[in-house]
């Protein structure tokens, strides 16, 4: 069995441990939260044994082979950095870092440990991107000119609602860009089979100032917003599918 941990126990955490727990020949062994109380009660209710409140500790527990980055943006960068430097495999939720400067950093780090890498670039496991890429690949739909898409979400659409992501030190500086926009691009490069190389932009903002809670209590919103919804069955499929490759890869390694 691979021994796996997990970095964050906010939305995205327990998605890839359904996701891993999928695979059948892997345990995740260890979570890792900011506070060590809030580690313990997820573990328990994930059924986890082991709970952690710091990177350190969770990268000394014994027999540890893969780690799984699911924290904010804003510190993909130094924990990866940090699980690189311990010799173990790393899957990272995206953006990998902040700056292509700590891209390439990165990458040298994990060439030079030897270990398996990869960022959580899902998508590209959907049934019909893979449909497509295949028919490009193979000519089906001619020469591509072109390609238009875009990223529908409605969860942050009151001025109310609030999330770290807004908050470009944590979310980062291009925020909606890094944060789904990523997803994208990875879709858009994967199905063509070509690079990005040149971008521009016309950016706009629908609300330029959101209305932060204030002592844990949000401000009162014109009508009561939708529930966020738990990740569905086809995201866990697209992840499970992911972190199957990423296991078959640090076998053979």
């Amino acid at each position: 069995m691979i021994q796996v941990a997990i970095i964050g126990a906010g939305f995205i955490g327990p998605a890839h441990l359904e996701a891993l727990r999928r695979l059948g020949d892997v345990e995740v062994v260890a979570l890792c939260d900011s506070r060590l109380e809030a580690a313990q009660r997820k573990a328990r209710a994930l059924n986890i044994a082991h709970a952690y409140d710091s990177v350190e500790a969770l990268l000394a527990h014994p027999g540890l082979q893969v780690v799984h980055n699911c924290t904010p943006n804003h510190l993909h960068a130094q924990i990866n950095r940090q699980i690189l430097a311990a010799g173990l495999h790393v899957f990272s939720e995206k953006p990998l870092c902040m700056t292509a400067e700590e891209a390439r950093e990165l990458v040298a780090l994990a060439a030079r440990a030897g270990v398996v890498h990869g960022v959580s670039f899902v998508y590209r496991q959907f049934a019909m991107v893979q449909q497509a890429a295949a028919m490009i690949r193979h000519g089906d739909v001619g020469r591509i000119f072109a390609a238009h898409g875009s990223y529908l979400q409605d969860w942050m659409l009151l001025e109310t609602d609030y999330n770290w992501r807004v908050d470009s030190a944590q979310g980062g500086a291009s925020r909606t860009v890094a944060d789904i926009g990523s997803h994208w691009c990875d879709t858009v490069q994967f199905m063509t089979g070509r690079r990005i190389v040149e971008v521009m932009a016309d950016l706009s903002i629908v609300w330029p100032t959101r209305k932060a809670p204030v002592n844990g209590k949000r401000p009162s919103a014109p009508f009561t917003r939708r529930r966020h919804m738990k990740p569905g069955l086809s995201i866990l499929r697209t992840l499970a599918r992911c972190c199957c490759v990423l296991t078959m890869a640090a076998k053979a390694a």
